[in-house]
């Protein structure tokens, strides 16, 4: 499902099973040495869905995709742009020539209820006020989960622009329920940024799919 929020020109790359034990290069291997089971099967499937995207967009070169300085999201190769995203029992990478975006984020989670403990953590007030305005029927407990999928995607499109964490209170988000889309309002006032991003989001009976595109021709709007 997550395929159809992307346009033809990004290359979305759902990752196998054996892709979870497939060893990587030695220095990639070295990013999870230390790290538990689970770690490294999510950081390999990753890397490998990110190398097969590439490679079906012409990049044919064996690279490193090592972890950017002091973050998680790899350091893709010049002219190109990226996103992973994984959870449990689905992993994919979605890359895009540079030349056609200057960032792209995607991000799967599954379809369960919130913590209402977390709730307040991810939603804005209003956000939550919205929540509680909506019928309840099944669905209703899937828009705190919603909100936070759209927010993991604002943050691998503001990260990479702006060098800079983006909190979870500082993005307030919008959702279209006719169309699926949304639209997101982010404001850093001690670090001066304003901006404005829109994007998509769908779900299915296992999963709730995300993505914010950030295209060369269309910078963030000030709100």
């Amino acid at each position: 499902m997550l395929a159809n929020h992307l346009p033809p020109d990004i290359v979305l790359v759902v990752a196998t099973e054996p892709m979870q034990t497939q060893l990587l290069n030695d220095d990639e291997e070295a990013c999870v040495a230390n790290a538990v089971e689970k770690r490294k099967r999510e950081f390999r499937s990753g890397r490998h869905a990110a190398k097969a995207a590439l490679l079906q967009l012409g990049f044919e070169e064996n690279i490193n995709l090592l972890p950017v300085a002091g973050g998680k999201r790899p350091d893709w190769p010049a002219g190109y742009v990226g996103s992973i995203t994984h959870t449990a029992g689905y992993c994919a990478a979605a890359v895009a020539p540079q030349a056609h975006y200057r960032a792209i984020g995607i991000d799967v989670e599954p379809r369960t209820p919130m913590n209402p403990n977390v709730l307040s953590k991810i939603c804005t007030e209003r956000e939550q006020q919205w929540i509680a305005r909506q019928p309840d029927d099944d669905r209703k407990l899937d828009w705190g989960k919603t909100l936070f999928c759209i927010k993991e995607t604002l943050y691998k499109v503001f990260n990479p622009i702006h060098d800079v964490f983006l909190g979870f209170q500082e993005a307030e988000v919008q959702l279209c329920l006719s169309d699926w889309s949304f639209t997101a309002d982010i404001h850093q006032q001690d670090k001066g940024i304003k901006c404005c991003y829109r994007g998509r989001f769908s779900m299915d009976n296992r999963y709730i799919y995300a993505s914010t595109l950030l295209t060369q021709d269309l910078k963030p709007s000030t709100p």
